[in-house]
């Protein structure tokens, strides 16, 4: 954000638009290798999270098939958080808006799946169930935003709505999962 050209508005500019290969119509190649690389970090380090938090629901077959399921769809965002940042909107437009797609729908429904797993877990507190169902609305949300062109949904304040709550359920998620590693 502090070396985007012309200055990057939080509420008005998008995340995908600080890894434009061009803005403004000044060559970026920093600006997109940087959040290709941040993007990729993040995938890469929430593999293990995936696998951590999976280990938490083997109490009964179900839980185990759910937290799979989970874990899966958690797998497949993370795959394509990185793409859509590998794929600059600019350059390669549809490969980036359907990573994008992809990335919301799958990350939102690993979110729901372990919602559910959590809720049928009776050692698992349910307010860790209530923020992932909020957290998840919120990402469909802007899901759909998206896909049905609804600007109030899919404009850049709603994007950060969503990522910083997919971020505060990882955050509040991991903490919880330190706990039941001690």
């Amino acid at each position: 954000m502090l070396i985007y050209p012309g200055g990057y508005n939080f509420f008005f500019n998008s995340f995908s638009q600080l890894g434009q290969a061009v803005t403004n119509v000044v060559p970026t190649p920093q600006n997109w290798f940087l959040f290709a690389f941040t993007c990729t970090l993040v995938a890469a380090c929430s593999i293990p999270f995936w696998f951590a938090i999976r280990t938490i629901f083997t109490g009964t077959q179900r839980l185990f098939y759910l937290s799979w399921l989970g874990t899966i769809f958690g797998f497949l965002a993370a795959v394509f958080v990185s793409s859509l940042a590998i794929f600059a909107m600019d350059v390669f437009p549809s490969l980036h808006g359907y990573s994008t797609y992809a990335f919301f729908f799958f990350i939102s429904s690993a979110i729901i799946v372990y919602t559910i797993a959590i809720l049928l877990n009776k050692d698992y507190e349910n307010l860790y169930a209530i923020i992932g169902i909020i957290v998840a609305i919120l990402a469909y949300a802007y899901l759909i935003g998206m896909i049905f062109n609804v600007p109030i949904i899919k404009g850049a304040a709603m994007q950060k709505v969503a990522v910083y709550g997919l971020i505060f359920w990882s955050a509040f998620q991991g903490y919880k999962l330190l706990k039941e590693f001690d």
